[in-house]
């Protein structure tokens, strides 16, 4: 597989499945990846080989992209003929765009992510906490007197029953 080829197939793969901008940003850090590699001396196919199928990393940045592969995000096509001038003009007028559309975008949020599964478990144990504290408060109060009130209400049963002699 060569570079371009690479490059196309992960675009593919992550764009609309990701926002624009996280497209970009790995396009880029793979692009600067690769050609780092090339300038030590290493051969294309090695670097290739050694990244693999561009399939399997998309599918591990949409997992780890908040909405990713949930949400439809706009298509990103732009890779092309990839020069740093144009990359950086990309990224200038991506971060405009990207802040005008920031003003209107809607967050979404992966409620089975393991961090949001052991703050519900944190969250119950408080509440079971809490009523169990309040439960064992108020027992605390009404035990001592248990006694007093058993006491009261045995001298109530003895004057109502000599009353009714």
């Amino acid at each position: 597989m060569s570079r371009e080829e690479f490059m196309s197939g992960l675009e593919k793969a992550l764009s609309g499945n990701v926002p624009p901008s996280v497209v970009r940003d790995n396009l880029h850090y793979y692009s600067d990846y690769i050609r780092t590699e090339l300038e030590k001396g290493r051969s294309e196919a090695d670097v290739m080989g050694e990244l693999g199928d561009p399939r399997l990393i998309a599918r591990t940045i949409i997992d780890t992209t908040p909405g990713g592969g949930e949400a439809v995000f706009e298509e990103y096509h732009s890779f092309g003929s990839y020069t740093r001038a144009a990359e950086e003009n990309r990224q200038y007028e991506g971060g405009r765009e990207d802040a005008r559309r920031e003003q209107g975008r809607v967050h979404y949020y992966d409620m089975g992510k393991w961090y949001y599964k052991l703050l519900a478990v944190v969250i119950v144990v408080a509440v079971i906490t809490m009523v169990i504290t309040v439960v064992t408060g108020l027992l605390s109060l009404v035990i001592p007197m248990l006694p007093v009130i058993g006491l009261v209400i045995v001298i109530m049963w003895f004057v109502r029953g000599s009353g009714r002699r």
